[in-house]
């Protein structure tokens, strides 16, 4: 009748199984439906590549995914933009990294808390005098944030790792 479409189309699986079903109950308010047929062809190559992504180096396997090659360097950012707006801040500087061909094609980093050690609880712990005092101090601290970077690991919540996987923003 008047009020039926049929649309036929071919489309990338990825996206049909990632988000174009929620899509299509949302925007028909529930009264569309979609059947999967065989396409003629069946197969058609595409040129896909693997994202990894990384946290201070490490590669975290639940977070990669598998995109089309030129979309692959948006996807990634809008991932390690997500990861750091979800991630907590810690006492060194986390970095976050996308890896896709064997290159980094988005990078972010979260800043580490500032702990100042010329102050302490409000007062000044280091008063007047000499400058090299305050230096090796601040020396000294540097000294222990670069070996807490080396050694450091950032964990993943799962509250996290669900914000960061859920294709809405």
């Amino acid at each position: 009748d008047e009020h039926t479409w049929l649309f036929t189309a071919a489309m990338p699986w990825a996206d049909v199984v990632t988000d174009f079903h929620d899509e299509l109950k949302t925007t028909s308010a529930g009264y569309a439906s979609f059947d999967v047929s065989a396409a003629d062809p069946p197969l058609v190559e595409a040129n896909l590549t693997k994202v990894d992504i990384m946290l201070n180096g490490e590669v975290v396997d639940p977070l990669a995914f598998v995109c089309h090659h030129d979309v692959a360097q948006s996807q990634a950012r809008v991932v390690c933009q997500k990861l750091q707006g979800v991630l907590p801040r810690q006492q060194f500087v986390t970095v976050i990294q996308a890896k896709a061909d064997g290159k980094i094609v988005a990078s972010e980093r979260i800043r580490a808390y500032r702990k100042d050690v010329l102050t302490t609880g409000g007062s000044k712990a280091v008063g007047g005098g000499d400058i090299t005092r305050k230096k090796k101090l601040l020396e000294k601290q540097k000294k222990g944030k670069k070996r807490q970077q080396s050694t450091g690991r950032v964990t993943l919540s799962q509250a996290a790792f669900n914000s960061v996987i859920s294709r809405s923003s």
